[in-house]
């Protein structure tokens, strides 16, 4: 495969509180390190990532937590919804001709691997590619009365993370067209196949997850602290 040249966009400009309590859960601590740094960490070791983006709260784009200072990264200030804030990113690296892809990342995904972002990397020659792994439970279709609408053929059916890879151009086409229709995504592939073409799913890892519940904590430091959490998967 061709080695890609790319940008990492981390995204971790919203308040975070669903986790509970007053402080984001981006800056929440998993095994004494914050959610933020661990999910930065695979891209700032990675040999085929050039630039790495980190997208907050413009607050604290302007006074940084003292964990992100004297690191190689760029910091921009987010939006009011995530769109607003991945553009914000977008708009670093949009006249950079020697990136040749763009990774968005979610910054309380703290457990991508070496493996997935390579997979994501190789797969967005041309194209989308997503980081997925195959839905496990049976997924019922439910009416807004509470009773079951249908229950999709679960081989079909994958769970989205992140990273997301795409073509620096193409993504940012995607954005500028959507922002213009006034069309809003909480998945960056959606915009994608939307406007630009199609998205490959390339094979993520059950460990990474996204903290978004209180339990997801107990669920992060466990897996922070099992042999295999460094592993490449």
């Amino acid at each position: 495969m061709a080695e890609r040249r790319a940008a990492a966009i981390v995204v971790a400009g919203g308040s975070g509180r669903r986790v509970g309590g007053s402080v984001p859960k981006q800056y929440l601590e998993i095994a004494g390190e914050p959610v933020l740094l661990r999910a930065l960490r695979p891209f700032l070791d990675h040999p085929r990532i050039a630039r790495t983006i980190v997208v907050l709260p413009p607050g604290d784009a302007m006074d940084p937590p003292s964990f992100l200072r004297g690191l190689p990264i760029e910091i921009v200030p987010g939006g009011a919804e995530r769109g607003d804030s991945v553009w914000s990113g977008l708009q670093s690296v949009e006249e950079d001709d020697g990136i040749d892809a763009v990774l968005i990342h979610d910054g309380a995904r703290p457990f991508a691997t070496r493996g997935v972002i390579d997979r994501v990397l190789d797969a967005c020659v041309g194209g989308g590619a997503i980081a997925a792994v195959p839905v496990t439970d049976t997924i019922k279709e439910v009416a807004s009365d509470g009773t079951i609408a249908g229950t999709p053929d679960r081989a079909r059916l994958w769970q989205a993370q992140t990273p997301q890879g795409f073509p620096r151009l193409g993504i940012a086409r995607a954005y500028r067209l959507a922002r213009a229709d006034g069309v809003a995504a909480t998945d960056d592939a959606a915009l994608f196949e939307r406007y630009v073409g199609p998205v490959r799913v390339v094979m993520g890892s059950h460990r990474n997850f996204k903290v978004t519940q209180p339990g997801d904590l107990a669920v992060a430091g466990a897996l922070a602290l099992a042999p295999e959490a460094g592993a490449g998967e």
